[in-house]
């Protein structure tokens, strides 16, 4: 077996989830369908994980029907036990080095702190899933921060930039990178650029804030890509997850995306703290504690955080290694976004989120309301929050769909019912 090889299968098995599906499979083979049931996962977290096992040559899948069955590869097991027998023997049989040699003069090391220069920009990433509060906290630190040199780059879901254009600042330099997750091999690049690009800016601090469907379990790949690009331009401080009081323990369900935004960062913030009861904010935080047994938990109302954690190596806390996202084309779900020239009274569109609110995972945008003006409007599920905003040239909803398509066909009866005006749905 080769280095690459074995490296492979390493990566593979860093996961607790798949070392229990490998153990079943040493049972007897499995159909997707019972592996799903043990679990209680979604189809597109299974597939990922079985294409890393198949891909490590661990599993053997076997198309019968519309489901996959899969075999464990016991000859690969065993190409692992002598490659790891033959690694030990060689450090066993190898002589002790006098010690490390001295590196030459202005060699830097990757990950020493000491190959960070005077003027590395303090780099901060932002997760959190959708509606988790990550903009208005933002918001609040920018504030704080004030006279300092600020950078954002800010990645929506959608190709429109709502909260682009909630944050856009003349004292901020910012970017945006939209139409997917800048962790997933479609947008990488893009984000990689974007860091270049604020690189040349000789910021103090750089915020990314990453999009509410975001899986930033390879978010040091990518740094490392970003310092071929730019050189050791960032000093990287670490993940802060924001964590809906509110919606939390429902959304954990949905996707594994939340699951891996909280086992990936180095700060927990649990926002909204203000709208829930002391007994669901103490579950919230032992379910966080499930999937992140160490980093430090904060509390937040309405976007406020003591900005005392950029003091903090917040670095000390990384429970994680690295792996590959869960964020690819196959699992992006559907998004759809909807022009409106008219008014309506906020009475119509809140019935007409109300209609539709369980086939979404978010809804927001900028509309005119009749009588009302201008409002900023979210919906994350079954709350809706409005909020006066500056006028626009044309009302405009994102929808981020739970169902897929089928939300199409929803909208469009929901929008005829309770509004019944003219509007545009887009891809």
């Amino acid at each position: 077996m080769t280095h690459e090889e074995l490296a492979k299968v390493c990566k593979a098995l860093a996961d607790p989830k798949r070392l229990q599906i490998l153990s079943m499979l040493s049972q007897q083979p499995l159909c997707a369908c019972k592996i799903l049931e043990a679990f209680s996962i979604t189809q597109p977290t299974l597939s990922h994980d079985m294409k890393l096992l198949c891909g490590a040559g661990l599993a053997i899948p076997e198309k019968r029907g519309r489901w996959t069955h899969y075999t464990l590869n016991r000859d690969t097991l065993h190409s692992v036990r002598q490659a790891i027998d033959g690694l030990m023997d060689a450090l066993e049989s190898a002589a002790c080095p006098a010690g490390p040699e001295a590196p030459a003069p202005g060699t830097t090391l990757k990950g020493d702190p000491a190959m960070q220069t005077e003027h590395s920009t303090k780099l901060y990433v932002l997760t959190g899933f959708l509606g988790a509060g990550k903009t208005t906290l933002l918001l609040r630190l920018l504030d704080a921060l004030q006279g300092r040199r600020i950078g954002v780059i800010q990645n929506e879901f959608g190709k429109l930039g709502i909260d682009g254009t909630i944050l856009r600042n003349d004292n901020i330099q910012m970017v945006e990178v939209n139409r997917g997750s800048i962790f997933c091999s479609c947008l990488k690049l893009q984000f990689v650029q974007a860091l270049a690009e604020m690189a040349a800016q000789n910021l103090e601090y750089l915020f990314v804030e990453s999009s509410g469907l975001g899986d930033p379990s390879n978010v040091e790949e990518i740094l490392q890509a970003a310092q071929v690009a730019a050189g050791a331009s960032y000093e990287f401080r670490g993940v802060i997850c924001l964590v809906d009081a509110v919606n939390f323990l429902e959304q954990r369900g949905d996707l594994e995306t939340v699951n891996r935004q909280l086992k990936h960062c180095h700060l927990a913030v649990i926002t909204k703290t203000d709208l829930v009861s002391p007994a669901q904010l103490e579950e919230v935080v032992r379910a966080i504690r499930e999937i992140n047994p160490v980093c430090p938990i904060e509390q937040s109302q309405m976007g406020s955080l003591s900005p005392q954690f950029l003091q903090d190596d917040l670095l000390l806390y990384q429970w994680a290694e690295g792996e590959e996202t869960t964020n690819s084309a196959e699992t992006k779900p559907k998004t759809l976004f909807m022009d409106f020239t008219g008014t309506v009274t906020r009475e119509q569109l809140t019935a007409f989120l109300r209609e539709i609110q369980s086939d979404l995972y978010r809804c927001k945008g900028f509309f005119h309301l009749a009588d009302e003006g201008w409002n900023q409007v979210d919906l994350v599920g079954s709350r809706i929050d409005w909020k006066p905003c500056e006028e626009k040239e044309l009302s405009q909803l994102v929808f981020i769909s739970r169902i897929g398509p089928a939300v199409i066909k929803h909208i469009f009866s929901a929008w005829e019912t309770c509004v019944g005006q003219e509007m545009k749905l887009r891809n």
